[in-house]
């Protein structure tokens, strides 16, 4: 029997190839400011994402007055979208920058892997929500058509949420899924029929001890 993968290799296999992502963090009033970044270390360790930045940068301020940041990718190619959750830290470990360096990152960083404002960026990774479908563009039409003459939305492509913090194995579907919305619903009633159960049971006599 074929062993099913973890979340992480699931997570490492949907971005792998996927250079560029959109990192978001929160900004000083508040609002939400995104920017591309390149990922690096192509295969993902099931913990954290990596990027090169520079220590003076605005993301950087950001990430030190609120550390929970999104990071997302994005494949039309493969039809493949991933919205990472996690915390980001600054990281200035020498040994891993210079592990991590490529002479690709010199036109981004002129200066090269010994600049003292070069940092890691890193983000450990909570939890992850992908959506893929059919890479064709006969694939996504034929997708299309079934679903709107099925009613069946999942045709359309699969959309699962990864939980790395427990190590789990399951891909689960979202609360706005209506399926799990009918599971739930269907949970929550077996749950209240069995409270009502409970309540029309009669309590267990108890002793007295006369003194």
């Amino acid at each position: 029997m074929a062993r099913r993968p973890t979340s992480a290799e699931q997570l490492a296999e949907l971005i792998e190839g996927i250079d560029i992502a959109m990192l978001t963090t929160v900004g000083p009033e508040g609002w939400l400011v995104s920017r591309p970044l390149s990922t690096q270390q192509a295969s993902f360790d099931g913990e954290r994402i990596w990027f090169f930045t520079e220590a003076d940068s605005p993301k950087i301020g950001e990430i030190k007055r609120k550390k929970k940041v999104n990071v997302a990718y994005a494949s039309k190619d493969a039809n493949t979208y991933i919205s990472v959750a996690g915390e980001a830290r600054i990281n200035r470990d020498r040994a891993k920058i210079e592990s991590l360096w490529s002479d690709a990152m010199k036109a981004f960083f002129p200066k090269g892997v010994n600049d003292p404002n070069l940092v890691l960026l890193e983000v450990e990774v909570r939890s992850a929500e992908y959506w893929t479908g059919p890479r064709t563009g006969v694939g996504k039409l034929l997708s299309f058509l079934v679903a709107r003459v099925t009613k069946k939305e999942e045709l359309m492509g699969e959309n699962r949420i990864l939980d790395l913090r427990s190590g789990a194995r399951r891909a689960l579907k979202p609360p706005s899924d209506k399926s799990s919305r009918g599971r739930s619903k269907a949970s929550a009633k077996k749950a209240a029929a069995g409270v009502l159960t409970r309540s029309k049971a009669k309590p267990a006599s108890r002793s007295r001890t006369v003194h």
